[in-house]
């Protein structure tokens, strides 16, 4: 499916901001800001399947855009970017970004499908689920759920829109309510004491379900692609489930948070190593998303003791802390305004506050009350 979502990120020697989206099946399409700098004639750009890697090249001219084709559907690639001048001297290399080619890419909330995310609600009061849309303003319901159910929105049918789903902790039984034409249906996949951690873990743009068992360090997937299931040994009984995609190669990667130690360890479904990361300490809440628009999720927190955000971008290495929130805020990021990055922002007491990355604003939208449950809160 044809993916019209931008992936901003900026280029760290010449401050290039490079986006990409995946424009027809098998092809990507490349846009940058001109560097200013007189003595650039053209831009080179490189790709490759490997991060760091890129054995392919193309010359372009002075156009800033660039689309490449003859890629492989369901395989992820890697880009650069470099700027030229007129003695074929390249300047250093943009901060790479990554996608999977001919599979969705859903922003996480967005039920319209605009690749904006929404704000939803799920009322455990009456099991309804209310949507507003970010931009347009329009608002719908849903029943869907009962009070002790856990909502667990996803994209299951890879239609790049969020379905309604919950996750029955009484039975082990998930429920999900496609925006599609696919017909709603229940999967049992879990028992009392699993913590539903849905992704997509076998790249092909649907969510699976997946739960991690703490009592054996265990995670249980089933994959949608082919049926199967599988467990992946990771964890102890006090980690907290932290998973998402931190390389880039459209695959959900399994990872736990050690409020223990302040350490993230991260199994990367790319090339099969695993990383620790020190981030962190016992008290903060775990808040991954790509907040720097490279295609890969950073390592982040949110501090309640002090609303400040901390985010390791993993474009650059550098860390990026933001004061967004109070005593009691849930934590809510996602991408709001559609430029590629997630926006940090909060939950308080029924209203939203966004913090807009485009431009540095800020949002705030009443939907919802106290008693409600924002449904892609972390």
């Amino acid at each position: 499916m044809a993916n019209s979502r931008k992936l901003q990120i900026l280029i760290v020697a010449s401050l290039l901001l490079l986006s990409s989206r995946v424009a027809t099946a098998g092809s990507i399409q490349l846009a940058w800001d001109a560097v200013s700098d007189p003595s650039v004639v053209g831009y080179n750009v490189y790709w490759g399947t490997q991060s760091g890697v890129y054995p392919n090249r193309v010359v372009n001219g002075t156009a800033t855009t660039y689309t490449v084709t003859g890629l492989a559907d369901g395989t992820a690639y890697y880009f650069v970017v470099r700027a030229r001048n007129s003695s074929n001297m390249e300047s250093n290399p943009s901060i790479e970004v990554s996608r999977r080619v001919g599979v969705p890419w859903p922003v996480t909330g967005d039920v319209s499908g605009d690749f904006s995310a929404d704000f939803t609600i799920y009322r455990p009061s009456n099991g309804v689920w209310y949507t507003l849309n970010s931009k347009g303003g329009a608002s719908t319901s849903l029943a869907w759920g009962l009070s002790t159910d856990v909502p667990v929105a996803g994209d299951y049918d890879g239609d790049s829109k969020m379905d309604a789903a919950i996750y029955r902790p009484s039975n082990g039984l998930w429920y999900v309510r496609p925006t599609g034409p696919t017909p709603t249906w229940a999967f049992s996949w879990g028992t009392t004491g699993d913590v539903p951690v849905p992704g997509d873990y076998d790249g092909d743009g649907k969510n699976d379900n997946a739960v991690f068992r703490p009592s054996a360090g265990v995670w249980y997937l089933r994959l949608s692609a082919t049926g199967g299931s599988t467990g992946v040994q990771w964890g102890m009984s006090t980690d907290l489930p932290v998973q998402a995609d931190y390389d880039g190669d459209g695959v959900t990667d399994v990872a736990i948070f050690r409020p223990s130690t302040g350490v993230w360890y991260i199994r990367k479904s790319l090339s099969g190593t695993s990383i620790g990361v020190q981030w962190g300490l016992s008290t903060d809440k775990t808040v991954p998303a790509d907040y720097d628009g490279d295609g890969k999720a950073d390592v982040a927190l949110y501090r309640p003791s002090t609303g400040i955000w901390y985010v390791i971008n993993s474009s650059t290495g550098q860390v990026q802390s933001t004061q967004w929130g109070t005593t009691g805020d849930i934590p809510v990021p996602s991408d709001y305004d559609g430029d590629g990055k997630a926006d940090v922002a909060v939950y308080r007491s029924g209203v939203w506050y966004v913090r807009n990355s485009s431009n540095g604003g800020m949002t705030g939208v009443q939907w919802g009350t106290a008693t409600d449950v924002p449904v892609h809160k972390k």
